[in-house]
């Protein structure tokens, strides 16, 4: 065994584990045969790694940051993007529900179809992913356990490309995404859609979907480690205080981590029947106070860094004194994105709706604000 820094880590070697990151089961022990798990060591903060010097073998590197099964698609601008992540999301909105139908009559997931649907999902975040990052926010509170596993699954796409994660890995991530809320088909509907704060005892049921997910998903012909580890960890917290198994620090792997981080920042911004969901800016202050005792600081502030200060679909004052919807930010500065003016605040008057660069307006954010204030609906912008 030989311990090298991250910067001689090349492709063939064969890694034995992680010294500083046991967490990381992903590329816990084997060949590294995909660029794309490189790049996702180094932005992940690893610094050495044990490898087999005599277990070396060349190889042919693996296509990087692109979806398993399918080739990797031509870019899209937002324009041509926006209908078709629309009719994704309704395609998928029906897929849960079938497989929520499925399981709930005692039959095994069909893991062919969700392994489609995982492909679309990558498919359109490499074409353009400010498409379904936008659409994320637009949620029916009254549909919220198919919206948000959907919602999951998009900001698990987004986080796991910023990573470097690729090929088979980021397939396994999306499917888990999917599937991860599953167990709740198994808790009563008068607790599942209960108008109001739980009680303790309900509370209690509550948190037992997860351990239903893990165990419909472990039944599951050809499900991968990967996968059933965003089902069965992502309510897991690093201090411990998690479940359903309240595993902590090491014991959670990288994608239970991520997990844990995408799926809080989603419930946090959707709205719920007894409340109102959170402005995005907000909630990422939120996941940052949450580290490093729950939530693992390197992945949140990178998690941060993948959404940008101001996420794509959330509306924001201008200091021109107008309200836009935050349509692009990458490759651009946190508050000069290209951005889709609707209404001006100082008239409190609607404008025809149109794309601006705000770095070439001389024009910035001020602030994040909230649609529902002005009565504005970002369905009818989107």
């Amino acid at each position: 065994m030989k311990i090298i820094p991250i910067e001689q880590l090349t492709l063939g070697m064969y890694v034995e584990s992680i010294p500083d990151h046991p967490s990381l089961s992903m590329v816990q022990k084997g060949y590294i045969q995909d660029p794309a798990i490189l790049e996702m060591l180094r932005n992940l903060g690893v610094e050495r790694i044990i490898i087999n010097p005599g277990k070396t073998k060349g190889v042919t590197p693996a296509v990087s940051a692109t979806p398993a099964r399918v080739k990797a698609p031509a870019k899209s601008d937002l324009k041509n993007e926006l209908p078709r992540a629309k009719k994704l999301l309704s395609q998928a909105k029906k897929l849960q529900s079938r497989l929520m139908s499925d399981v709930k009559l005692g039959q095994q997931i069909d893991l062919e179809p969700v392994n489609a649907m995982a492909d679309e999902f990558i498919g359109s975040v490499f074409r353009n992913p400010s498409a379904l990052a936008c659409l994320r926010l637009i949620k029916d509170k009254d549909d919220y356990l198919l919206e948000h596993s959907l919602g999951v699954t998009i900001l698990m796409t987004l986080f796991a490309r910023a990573l470097g994660i690729g090929g088979t890995t980021l397939h396994q991530l999306c499917v888990g995404s999917l599937l991860h809320d599953i167990g709740k088909i198994r808790i009563p509907e008068a607790i599942l859609n209960k108008p109001g704060k739980l009680t303790p005892e309900e509370f209690e049921v509550m948190k037992s979907h997860a351990a239903h997910s893990r165990t419909i998903i472990t039944a599951t012909p050809g499900i991968s480690k990967v996968s059933l580890d965003v089902a069965a960890m992502h309510h897991e917290k690093l201090d411990g205080t998690g479940y359903p198994m309240g595993l902590k620090g090491e014991q959670i792997s990288t994608a239970g981590r991520m997990v844990a981080i995408c799926d809080i920042y989603d419930a946090m911004t959707a709205d719920r029947v007894y409340h109102k969901g959170m402005a995005p800016t907000l909630a990422l202050k939120r996941l940052l106070e949450m580290t490093p005792l729950a939530l693992d600081k390197k992945l949140v502030v990178k998690f941060i860094q993948t959404l940008g200060v101001y996420p794509n679909g959330c509306m924001v004052e201008l200091h021109s004194g107008r309200a836009a919807i935050v349509m692009e930010t990458q490759d651009r500065k946190p508050t000069k994105p290209l951005v889709r003016v609707v209404y001006n605040l100082k008239s409190n008057t609607h404008v025809m709706q149109s794309e601006i660069e705000l770095e070439k307006h001389n024009d910035h954010i001020i602030k994040a604000i909230d649609p529902r204030e002005y009565k504005l609906d970002l369905t009818n912008y989107l």
